[in-house]
């Protein structure tokens, strides 16, 4: 991993980037220091901006918090989703096809403000596990709330084997102040511990690069940069895809005690470089 002072000394390799948004350019609430002077160099550069993010909403609602904090739309591209992906899938029919979601009603679990990611879709909210075909998996219905208080509902619905849909994979998020929270990843994860079928959208699996490199043809790959501070979301999803991928510390790592790089290769997700923050 190649240290970096600032992305100025490597951007003439690149023409896009893949840039995360939890972790690299705000934390939910705030920007990072530098985010808006960093975008607005990119863009002298001329290079193309991906938004990229696990986020469990729509993209229409992504892009209202950036413009809430801040960031300007001619700063940037495209904005992409986990939660989008997942929207889009559902309106398909391999959503309801042969071993996926199985029918329209779903058994929702994540806080009240995700609760219109299916808005205009023919799905169905079920309060009933036992009358419903999958559950929704968006995150915690709190950020007080561990994996321990959904136990029993995902034991039951694995006695029913409901599949789950994951729309956000990332298992935790921390805030600019250090504060850390769990996010549905981890409920993800458990419930495949218990023999669960889950089915992801977002960093690290395939679809939400292949959806990029889409939208940017007929830009090869070895021109594109991802950046993110998720070394088992942002970075191994770039690595396996084939993508340069510049590893952010600044974010969910800011307080890692253990080797960073040695983390990396732990997790088979070793990027080409490493920097504090997006800085130019």
């Amino acid at each position: 991993m190649q240290p970096l002072t600032g992305l100025s000394t490597i951007i003439d390799h690149y023409d896009a980037l893949l840039l995360d948004l939890w972790g690299v350019i705000h934390d939910g609430t705030h920007l990072y220091p530098d985010v808006t002077d960093t975008l607005g160099k990119l863009r002298q550069a001329d290079k193309k901006i991906i938004f990229v993010s696990n986020a469990p909403r729509r993209v229409s609602r992504a892009v209202s918090v950036l413009t809430q904090l801040g960031i300007k739309p001619e700063w940037y591209d495209y904005t992409i989703t986990s939660g989008e992906l997942g929207y889009q899938w559902l309106s398909s029919d391999q959503a309801t096809s042969k071993d996926n979601m199985r029918g329209k009603h779903y058994y929702y679990i994540g806080p009240a403000k995700d609760l219109d990611i299916l808005d205009g879709l023919d799905y169905q909210r079920s309060d009933d596990i036992k009358s419903s075909d999958f559950l929704l998996n968006v995150g915690f219905g709190s950020e007080q709330q561990s994996s321990a208080d959904w136990q029993m509902l995902l034991r039951a619905a694995k006695a029913l084997s409901l599949p789950m849909l994951c729309l956000n994979p990332d298992s935790e998020v921390v805030k600019i102040s250090g504060e850390r929270f769990d996010c549905a990843g981890v409920l993800a994860a458990e419930y495949e511990r218990l023999g669960g079928k889950v089915k992801y959208f977002g960093k690290p699996f395939a679809e939400v690069y292949v959806h990029c490199m889409e939208w940017l043809a007929p830009l090869p790959k070895s021109r594109v940069l991802a950046i993110g501070d998720g070394i088992t979301t942002d970075i191994a999803g770039a690595v396996r895809f084939g993508i340069d991928a510049t590893l952010v510390t600044g974010g969910i790592l800011k307080k890692q005690t253990e080797d960073i790089e040695a983390l990396c290769r732990q997790h088979s997700a070793v990027p080409q470089y490493i920097m504090p923050a997006l800085i130019w």
